[in-house]
């Protein structure tokens, strides 16, 4: 068996966020009474008041602009649909069983965030900010992450589907069991100790020899 099969094999299942059929419409923008909010559909709309430390459980967001500070914030079984991140603060915010597809997080700050049991799919993250951030449980499948900031980041149990990685720093980040043998990683920025135990294809793998001091002479 190949080893990234035996890798995958051996990768838990990921878990899909638990949302109810038809939740009730709400408005970000009117603000909450409670830190807690559960439930409810968030459609159409710029979000431009402040989020911080909100937690929000089984919500659907479809279309949301995200213009405001969303730091420290919780979100636990919930779906993001063609929403937008793009420069927004979500700098120490918990993902826990959610799904992102079709977003902008272009130079979205995720820095120390949590990332658990996490889908990220045909998403664009160029420039975003991890820096610091633990994922534990994820799929990344079609997303772009170029020029993306992975520094001292911890991975475990990450799935990658043709990614763009293009110019990305993944200094001080250990690759072990990362497989990005169908992605692009011209240009990635890392630490030669970190390279063990990641899964590349031979084509990858050459060109890291410049990593080394290796020149190559035919």
């Amino acid at each position: 068996m190949n080893s990234w099969r035996i890798c995958e094999a051996n990768m838990k299942k990921l878990s899909a966020p638990s949302v109810i059929c038809e939740p009730e419409k709400g408005t970000l923008s009117k603000g909450f009474s409670e830190y807690r909010t559960e439930a409810l559909l968030f459609c159409d709309e710029v979000c431009e008041r402040e989020l911080s430390q909100q937690e929000f459980f089984e919500c659907v967001f479809r279309n949301v602009t995200f213009q405001s500070d969303c730091d420290s914030c919780m979100f636990v079984d919930c779906i993001f649909d063609h929403c937008d991140f793009s420069n927004a603060d979500f700098h120490e915010t918990v993902f826990r069983r959610c799904e992102m597809k079709m977003c902008r997080m272009t130079g979205t700050d995720f820095s120390y965030g949590r990332f658990q049991d996490v889908l990220m799919e045909g998403c664009e993250s160029s420039y975003a900010n991890y820096a610091c951030t633990k994922w534990r449980i994820a799929s990344w499948k079609d997303m772009s992450f170029t020029e993306a900031g992975f520094m001292s980041c911890t991975f475990e149990d990450v799935r990658l589907k043709r990614c763009r990685f293009i110019n990305a720093d993944f200094n001080d980040t250990k690759l072990k069991d990362m497989d990005f043998s169908d992605s692009d990683i011209s240009g990635i920025s890392l630490n030669v100790q970190n390279l063990k135990g990641a899964i590349m294809n031979s084509s990858q793998a050459l060109a890291c020899t410049r990593l080394l001091g290796i020149t190559i002479k035919d």
